[in-house]
C-alpha cells in the first residue's frame, strides 16, 4: 500500500510540471514559447520557471515572450478562432487587440456549430434507444397484473411515443440548423 502511494505521488508531482526535465535543459525558450503561443495559453513562463528550477535552469525571458507572440500571430486568425470552436475548446483573452475581435467572432461561430452537433448527438442518442424502451415498456404493459398497471405503463409508452416525435423533429429542426452553419470559416 506505501509503495501505491509513492507511486501515485509520484505520478501527480511529475504529471504537474509544465515541462521535462529534456525540455528545461534543450532551453529551447523560443520553440517553447512559440508552441505556447501556438496553443493559445496565457503566458506559462512562471510555469515553466518552477518546472525548471530542480534542473537550475532559468528560462531565457525575451526568447520565450518572443517565440509566444509568433505563435500567437497563428493562433490568433478567425480561421484558428473558428476551429477552436469547433472543438468546444475554452479560449483564453490571449490575442493582441489587433486580432482579438475577429478570432472570437469566428470562435463564436464555430462554437455555436459546436453546441448544435452535441445537443443533435444527444437527440439522436434518444432517438436510437427509443425501441430499446419501448419494447421494455410493452413487456410490462403485456405483464401487468392490473387495470391500474396497465393504465400506467400505457400512459408511459404514450408519453415515450411523445418524447419520441418531439426529438425527431427537432433533430430536423437541428439538421437545418447545421446545413445554415458554415462548415468551415472563410479566409
Amino acid at each position: 500500500m506505501r509503495r501505491l502511494f509513492s507511486v501515485a505521488l509520484l505520478i501527480l508531482t511529475t504529471g504537474c510540471a509544465s515541462l521535462s526535465e529534456s525540455e528545461c535543459r534543450s532551453g529551447d525558450w523560443y520553440g517553447i514559447g512559440l508552441r505556447d503561443g501556438q496553443n493559445g495559453y496565457s503566458s506559462q513562463i512562471a510555469e515553466h520557471t518552477e518546472a525548471c528550477r530542480k534542473q537550475q535552469v532559468t528560462p531565457d525571458l525575451a526568447l520565450y515572450h518572443r517565440g509566444r507572440e509568433e505563435g500567437l500571430r497563428s493562433y490568433c486568425t478567425a480561421s484558428n478562432g473558428y476551429q477552436v470552436g469547433l472543438r468546444g475548446a475554452q479560449v483564453e483573452n490571449v490575442c493582441p487587440a489587433a486580432t482579438q475581435a475577429a478570432f472570437q467572432s469566428a470562435y463564436q461561430r464555430g462554437y455555436q456549430r459546436y453546441k448544435v452537433q452535441q445537443e443533435l448527438q444527444q437527440v439522436e442518442w434518444r432517438i436510437d434507444n427509443y425501441n430499446k424502451q419501448r419494447g421494455q415498456l410493452e413487456e410490462k404493459l403485456g405483464a401487468a397484473q392490473t387495470d391500474k398497471d396497465r393504465r400506467k405503463y400505457e400512459r408511459e409508452l404514450d408519453n415515450l411515443r411523445q418524447q419520441n416525435r418531439d426529438d425527431r423533429r427537432l433533430r430536423d429542426i437541428l439538421r437545418a440548423q447545421l446545413i445554415a452553419l458554415p462548415l468551415l470559416y472563410p479566409q
